[in-house]
């Protein structure tokens, strides 16, 4: 079974997500804040991060870069999911190393599909 970490602040988002996958036979780890994130991912080494931007203690581009730094070589798949839509903002995720980016609110099947790109279960 595949490991997915899922950084999200919001508490509805995070655990209607969270159901979405775990209903497709994912094992989901979750942080409510970047920091928290960043330290679950080390300890538990995901197959997959998928990352709220807009966060408390450490923003998303924060996680990202941090992951790029302490696991280079290790590229762990890296998905935004974020209600910041503006076509720069998602150039500069892409751009910093992020894989994909889901604008909120999103599909299930959206996140699904893309989830799975990533995978291959």
């Amino acid at each position: 079974m595949k490991t997915i970490l899922l950084i999200e602040d919001n508490e509805i988002m995070l655990e209607n997500t969270k159901e979405i996958l775990e209903l497709s036979s994912y094992h989901v780890v979750s942080a409510k804040d970047g920091k928290s994130g960043v330290a679950i991912a080390l300890k538990d080494n995901p197959d997959l991060i998928i990352c709220d931007i807009m966060m408390p203690e450490m923003d998303g581009i924060e996680v990202l870069k941090k992951m790029s730094a302490i696991t280079p070589e290790k590229k762990i798949p890296f998905i935004f999911l974020t209600a910041r839509f503006e076509k720069t903002e998602i150039n500069d995720g892409l751009l910093l190393g992020a894989d994909e980016y889901i604008t909120k609110p999103y599909m299930g099947d959206e996140l699904l599909r893309v989830v799975a790109k990533y995978l291959r279960q």
